[in-house]
C-alpha cells in the first residue's frame, strides 16, 4: 500500500448490500409483530450490488456463511458504476 493510501486506511466507510425489496399492503404491515417473518424474493445465489459510502462499488452473489447471509464479491464497478 502506498503512503497516500496508508494515510486513509483506517477511515471507516459504510458498506451496504441490499438483499431484497418487497412491496407489502398496509394490512400486511399492520399485521407485523415481534417474531413476524417477511419473505424476500432473493435467494442464495442471487446477484446484489454492494455500495461503499452510498456509491456502487462491486457486485456479488448472496450466500450463507453459517447462519448469516453473506455476499461473495464477483466483480467491481468502474468509476461510472458499471461492471
Amino acid at each position: 500500500m502506498d503512503e497516500e493510501l496508508t494515510r486513509y486506511s483506517q477511515v471507516p466507510l459504510t458498506v451496504e448490500a441490499e438483499l431484497s425489496r418487497r412491496t407489502m399492503t398496509v394490512r400486511e404491515i399492520l399485521a407485523l409483530s415481534p417474531g413476524s417473518l417477511i419473505s424476500l424474493p432473493n435467494r442464495v445465489g442471487s446477484k446484489v450490488a454492494v455500495l461503499v459510502g452510498g456509491a456502487p462499488f462491486c457486485s456479488g452473489d448472496v450466500m450463507r456463511r453459517g447462519k448469516a447471509a453473506a455476499v461473495r464479491v464477483s466483480s467491481f464497478f468502474d468509476s461510472e458504476g458499471k461492471s
